[in-house]
């Protein structure tokens, strides 16, 4: 590797090119604070945090002078991304008032729903309803089957979900929705990372961690995305057993403290 000066050298260059404090420099990347300010302790790995928080660097420039300090801009590449800014629902249904309706995906139609979402005559098949509230969107409903959003969304419930039309914004941070992707035969409902922009990545996470694993999508398999607005859950629970169990444990504790006096 050449001289770790040079690429301080560089990389302060670049900070100042660019007006970033150091303190904001050393926040965004991760890297040790005061390692530019000395002779030695740049690493790999620091370089590569470098790199990855501001890609708009030229790595020719950075790691042997070459070049311009900066890329071409995002409209003068040569290469454009593959996942369109903004999205439309295929399909959409109104009712005699002409308003939207609010399509039911049940589970027993949901695996035939990833290959008919585009498709009028599937989705003038499925049952539709209007729910109190839910307006000024496109909406669909679809069936929870399993375990992995338990309890947050228990087996056999139903969410209400609005189209999201623009993926690398309006798929907020830990937020619920449901992803239709070649990925997944049946799509999903999850818990979301965004990371489409960062990495060409949406994670999705289940609320039953213990059993069902994260699951990473490529969003150039994502055929929809509806945020979860609204759950539907027909099987009420019942809270007595834990009121039973937390009578029973307070019962046990003042036992305890009896003995001990």
């Amino acid at each position: 590797m050449q001289n770790i000066s040079l690429f301080k050298q560089r990389i302060l260059q670049f900070i100042d090119n660019q007006g970033i404090k150091k303190s904001d420099f050393y926040r965004k990347t991760g890297i040790t604070r005061g390692v530019l300010d000395h002779t030695t302790g740049l690493t790999e790995d620091n370089l590569t945090k470098f790199i990855a928080t501001y890609p708009e660097i030229n790595v020719n420039w950075l790691l042997n002078g070459e070049g311009e300090m900066l890329t071409k801009e995002p409209d003068q590449q040569e290469t454009v991304s593959t996942i369109p800014d903004i999205h439309q629902p295929k399909i959409i249904t109104v009712d005699s008032h002409n308003k939207d309706n609010i399509v039911l995906v049940p589970q027993k139609l949901k695996a035939g729903y990833l290959s008919g979402y585009d498709n009028p005559s599937f989705i003038q098949k499925l049952p539709t309803y209007r729910m109190p509230g839910i307006n000024n969107g496109v909406f669909r409903m679809f069936e929870i089957e399993g375990h992995s959003m338990f309890p947050t969304l228990p087996n056999k419930s139903f969410v209400v979900g609005q189209f999201v039309e623009n993926w690398e914004t309006g798929i907020k941070d830990n937020q619920i929705y449901a992803i239709i992707s070649n990925e997944v035969e049946d799509g999903l409902v999850k818990r979301c990372l965004n990371r489409i922009k960062k990495y060409d990545n949406l994670i999705c996470k289940s609320d039953n961690r213990r059993n069902f694993p994260v699951q990473n999508i490529n969003p150039s398999s994502i055929k929809e995305v509806w945020e979860v607005k609204l759950h539907l859950n027909f099987q009420l629970p019942d809270p007595a057993d834990i009121y039973d169990r937390m009578n029973d444990l307070e019962a046990e504790i003042q036992q305890i403290k009896r003995k001990i006096k």
